[in-house]
């Protein structure tokens, strides 16, 4: 008797949770990237999202959802945005086939390409009722992603160039130098990078070139008074921080 009233209790609780199928139809916006230096990239966001549950969805409900961009060359995640997931109430009823549109207009990315880039953007959303919690039927059609392009302050056409960037999307050329460093940073954070080149005891012996702009991303370091040798070279980068060994061979 005990089994039987506990796997209908279980059955009982099982049917009191509403069954749901939230999901992306479409990524309407955006549909290209626009970088600067000034400020970075800013994301205006329209995800057409639909209820093909057989119950209505209703106002005051909860939809979370987040953006992922993928470097398609580097097959490499650069972005998750935010860090969790951004929370919107539905302001209208949602029938069963009816359609929802998520639109976030002041989103923005703190960086930007070195080079124009091929990205792949990701959306995933969700939906809940914080007093009565959803269960999504089906799960798979939560997300969706499109091909886009992730345009350079210059607005360049997407690079073919071939240059071998680390795990921390920094490139150091060449490597052993003779009279010119050049360091290229592949995503720059807008106004948040510094480049230093150290001796081994930690002393500071090159900084980049100050008659230059780093709107492209790139820096040049003089090397040629230095001594031949192995030095460090640091590159902040917004919250990131890479060093390098650099080999300087006259």
């Amino acid at each position: 008797m005990k089994k039987i009233f506990t796997l209908l209790l279980i059955t009982f609780s099982t049917l009191t949770i509403a069954q749901v199928d939230w999901a992306i139809k479409s990524i309407k916006e955006p549909t290209e990237l626009e970088s600067n230096t000034s400020s970075g990239t800013p994301i205006k966001v329209n995800l057409e999202c639909e209820n093909r549950g057989s119950s209505t969805i209703f106002a005051g409900d909860t939809i979370a959802y987040n953006l992922l961009l993928i470097d398609l060359k580097l097959s490499q995640v650069i972005a998750q945005i935010p860090n969790g997931f951004y929370l919107q109430v539905v302001t209208q009823d949602i029938p069963a086939g009816g359609t929802y549109n998520v639109i976030q207009e002041n989103i923005s990315l703190n960086s930007y390409p070195y080079e124009s880039r091929d990205i792949r953007l990701g959306a995933s959303s969700f939906i809940f009722d914080r007093t009565s919690p959803y269960v999504d039927s089906d799960s798979s059609n939560n997300s969706t992603f499109v091909d886009i392009t992730w345009w350079n302050p210059q607005r360049w056409n997407v690079s073919v160039e071939d240059v071998a960037y680390n795990s921390d999307n920094v490139a150091v050329f060449p490597n052993p130098a003779n009279d010119q460093l050049n360091v290229r940073l592949l995503f720059a954070e807008s106004n948040a990078v510094n480049i230093e080149l150290f001796d081994l005891t930690g002393k500071v012996v090159a900084v980049p070139n100050t008659n230059q702009f780093s709107t492209t991303n790139q820096y040049t370091f003089d090397v040629a008074d230095l001594n031949k040798g192995v030095y460090i070279l640091k590159v902040s980068n917004g919250n990131k921080v890479s060093t390098s060994k650099v080999t300087i061979s006259h």
